[in-house]
């Protein structure tokens, strides 16, 4: 049997299943060492209330996700825009600061 998955890693798993109509149910399963019978309630969970309906019972849910945070996919889209935005802006920060650094490790 597997091991206990958080909601995270369960919504993870949901959407790689979904996101591939070919593939059975019970070969996902066996793949993933994963019950039929866990995921299909996992499913229906996810189905009806999100990732807050597959953490009902699990506490970790807490130090996972905020409390508060906005769960919708337009939220996901605006904030994985606003990281790739950091992370090109970051990207020119070094392009500028390797060369004046020389041969000096910068994280010592």
């Amino acid at each position: 049997m597997a091991k206990h998955l958080n909601p995270l890693e369960k919504e993870f798993l949901i959407r790689k299943f979904k996101s591939n109509s070919l593939i059975k149910l019970s070969d996902f399963c066996t793949v993933n060492n994963i019950s039929d019978t866990a995921f299909k309630k996992w499913i229906r969970q996810y189905d009806e209330g999100g990732l807050e309906g597959l953490a009902r019972a699990d506490a970790e849910l807490k130090d996972v996700l905020p409390e508060g945070l906005n769960r919708t996919e337009e939220a996901y889209k605006r904030e994985i825009l606003r990281l790739r935005i950091e992370n090109e802006r970051l990207k020119k920060i070094m392009r500028y600061v390797r060369p004046r650094m020389g041969k000096r490790n910068m994280f010592v």
